[in-house]
């Protein structure tokens, strides 16, 4: 009998242990979550670390759902709190990040397709040439029978062979800046300028330029075709964040040059959406941006947008994660269509087609008039 209670207390201790330590944990997830949360609203410029949290959303969501998991096979309903609260406070991060929503069977009558090319390297085979990995990208294009087509990362065109790629993709217009060359809108419809997009070239050509598409019978919209400021991680420095343990010599300078290159990251996206929000034009005609981000739902970007009474088409129209990146850095979605009142999506897809570090975005809408 005293055997009996006394392998009881022991059980009693070991478990009030375990829920310690698990306690543990729970705190620290909790308060993870908690500055995913605050991410979106924290510009980079005045605190930037809470940007890293919103990068990782995902791994920290996963990890308090395990916690939780752990407390309530442990009976722990006071320590169970603390999870509880993370996995609430990540509901509104989840909705921007996960769509169940696909409301809309039909598509729409206009189809546009954003492509981050990666300067036509392919990541299967860094070997091959950049013609025929341009050729590989135009069949993508072709099969997807857009009628207008945004690529980023694109390099640097002439005259003949921007015209031969557009006829590939069977678009007889096309659109580049002058002075930088890395976005190129073709299009079936008329591609035009007027006084807003003529500014915004001029002013700021990194991030990204618009253009009057004029759809006939469909609609005219303004199309924006943008490409926001990198991380610029080299390849050695993925390989450092995959295995820092081969890195141990030189792993103090890796660190800090990616921590450099990250906090840089964060802060000229942000410059770069108040230029692209700086810019939009003030009159009824609908507009679509569209292009690669570089930054998560989770992230200041996104919420700059969004309070530029811009729509995120893939939280009213896609489906599940929408992963867009298909590098070695687990980034997830971070291509986006931005949608102004007068534009409504019908269908949202990722072309999972593993060529560059990018997948294509496409995205079906009608215009409304």
């Amino acid at each position: 009998m005293e055997e009996s209670v006394k392998s009881k207390r022991k059980l009693s201790f070991g478990r009030r242990l375990l829920i310690f330590f698990v306690g543990i944990f729970a705190f620290l997830g909790a308060l993870s979550m908690t500055m995913c949360a605050l991410s979106p609203f924290v510009s980079p410029e005045t605190f930037v670390w809470a940007s890293f949290f919103g990068l990782t959303f995902w791994p920290i969501l996963i990890f308090n759902l395990l916690i939780l998991i752990a407390l309530v096979l442990l009976k722990s309903r006071k320590t169970l709190l603390i999870s509880l609260f993370a996995i609430i406070i990540a509901v509104p991060g989840f909705k921007k990040s996960y769509s169940v929503n696909h409301k809309y069977t039909e598509e729409g009558s206009v189809k546009v397709l954003s492509y981050n090319v990666k300067h036509f390297q392919d990541i299967n085979n860094n070997r091959r040439k950049a013609d025929e990995v341009k050729n590989d990208i135009a069949e993508i294009i072709l099969q997807q029978n857009a009628d207008v087509v945004c690529v980023q990362e694109s390099g640097l065109w002439n005259e003949k062979k921007i015209a031969d790629f557009a006829s590939k993709i069977d678009c007889k217009y096309y659109a580049t800046t002058k002075k930088y060359s890395g976005n190129v809108i073709f299009s079936k419809f008329p591609v035009e300028d007027d006084e807003f997009t003529e500014d915004f070239n001029k002013e700021h050509y990194s991030t990204g330029f618009i253009k009057l598409i004029k759809g006939g019978e469909k609609g005219n919209f303004y199309l924006e075709c943008a490409h926001l400021k990198s991380f610029m991680i080299s390849g050695e420095e993925i390989e450092y964040l995959n295995n820092a343990s081969q890195y141990v010599e030189n792993s103090e300078t890796m660190g800090k040059s990616l921590i450099i290159k990250l906090k840089e990251g964060f802060k000229g996206r942000v410059e770069d959406s108040r230029m692209i929000i700086k810019n939009l034009p003030y009159n009824d005609i609908p507009i679509v941006i569209c292009g690669d981000f570089n930054d998560t739902p989770l992230s200041y970007t996104y919420h700059n947008m969004r309070s530029a009474e811009l729509r995120d088409a893939f939280t009213e129209v896609g489906k599940g994660v929408g992963k867009t990146y298909c590098g070695r850095l687990p980034l997830l979605r971070i291509d986006y269509f931005w949608i102004s009142d007068g534009v409504i999506p019908m269908t949202f897809d990722v072309v999972k087609r593993k060529l560059s570090d990018h997948y294509p975005i496409v995205m079906t809408f009608d215009v409304r008039r």
